[in-house]
């Protein structure tokens, strides 16, 4: 047998053709390129999220097709070392897990189970799972499901804030909206459900465009929308809608004054806000030092002896993009006695390791 020391090998072993999509902070396509260069440890992994490199990949027999019907589709979740790579001892573990399992005497193989009972197989949540399929089968020139027609149709009617009938229709048809997005047919139903739709299918479809990237169109839309509503969790929505879009400084702008509190505790509405800036879009905070300075300030006036202020904060220490912005921000000896305590607490934390 030859050797394989990589995915790619694992992959040509089994005579499949893979295709890999990073889960993590966004759905997104891996190109040949990146996919070579982590695998082959040439370079980190582009985009890891909670120190982990999450990935689907789709697997299709060498003798099928392009976009043929028989495919295995792989969760997988490995751990980023410190310098960004794919920890090489559990990706060899993987593939040798792998490799006992599907390479039976006669050389058959099942891709199909070959995960089962994996320790880094996962389920992806179930909007994920939805807006993957939508992703996947709109990459692949296949038609979106029954439940788009439906959503199609509704928000085609009567749209209200205060109607009810949202609740028969399908979340595979958000993703599938959410998935069309680009497509000038569909622009005027995203905006009218963001602007008319019950606030939760629109908080819903909101979360499903953040694996879109958005125009300047409906940048200007969004960000009228978010200074408009007084619901925080839709203006959280709002945020990830936009997290993978250009000219986000026109939300900025309008975050910093959201994030600016007195001489008080901070909100949990702040909070919230925060959280999503901190998962969905750390570009913005790495190129926007005011906002970023807002952000941990407001957490360090939590009155919550600095938990979440600590938790985002080592979870920013761990996100590439932004760690140097953070590391300067606490240099700075002209931040706030409140921030310079709770970023004294996050040293003196013991069973806390900051890198």
């Amino acid at each position: 047998m030859r050797s394989i020391e990589s995915l790619a090998d694992l992959f040509e072993l089994a005579q499949c053709k893979a295709t890999y999509f990073d889960l993590g902070r966004h759905i997104q396509k891996l190109t040949p390129q990146e996919v070579i260069q982590f695998d082959r440890q040439q370079s980190a992994y582009p985009y890891p999220y909670r120190q982990q490199a999450t990935l689907a990949i789709v697997l299709h027999p060498k003798t099928e097709k392009p976009h043929s019907d028989n495919m295995s589709i792989w969760f997988i979740r490995l751990p980023i070392d410190e310098k960004g790579s794919i920890n090489l001892g559990t990706r060899d573990h993987l593939i040798k897990s792998i490799v006992d399992k599907i390479l039976q005497e006669d050389n058959s193989t099942d891709l199909s189970e070959a995960l089962t009972d994996n320790p880094y197989a996962f389920k992806p949540d179930t909007e994920r799972m939805a807006s993957f399929h939508a992703i996947l089968a709109k990459q692949m020139k296949k038609p979106p499901s029954q439940y788009f027609t439906e959503l199609v149709t509704y928000l085609s009617g009567n749209v209200a804030r205060e109607d009810s009938n949202w609740e028969t229709l399908g979340l595979q048809g958000i993703a599938d909206l959410a998935a069309r997005a680009n497509d000038d047919e569909y622009k005027p139903l995203i905006k009218t459900a963001l602007r008319s739709a019950p606030l939760i299918l629109a908080s819903t479809l909101a979360k499903a465009l953040e694996h879109e990237k958005l125009d300047d169109d409906y940048l200007m839309y969004i960000v009228a929308e978010f200074r408009e509503s007084i619901d925080i969790e839709f203006k959280a929505s709002l945020i990830r809608a936009v997290s993978r879009s250009n000219g986000h400084q026109r939300l900025s702008q309008i975050l910093q004054l959201s994030l600016v509190s007195a001489e008080k505790s901070a909100t949990d509405d702040q909070l919230q806000l925060i959280v999503a800036l901190v998962a969905k879009c750390p570009h913005w905070l790495a190129s926007d030092s005011e906002l970023l300075h807002l952000a941990m300030e407001n957490l360090a006036q939590r009155d919550d002896g600095f938990h979440a202020f600590s938790k985002i904060a080592i979870e920013l220490t761990h996100t590439h993009l932004v760690k140097d912005a953070l590391w300067s921000l606490f240099k700075n000896n002209q931040i706030s006695a409140r921030l310079a305590q709770a970023v004294a607490h996050l040293f003196s934390k013991s069973n806390q390791t900051i890198q």
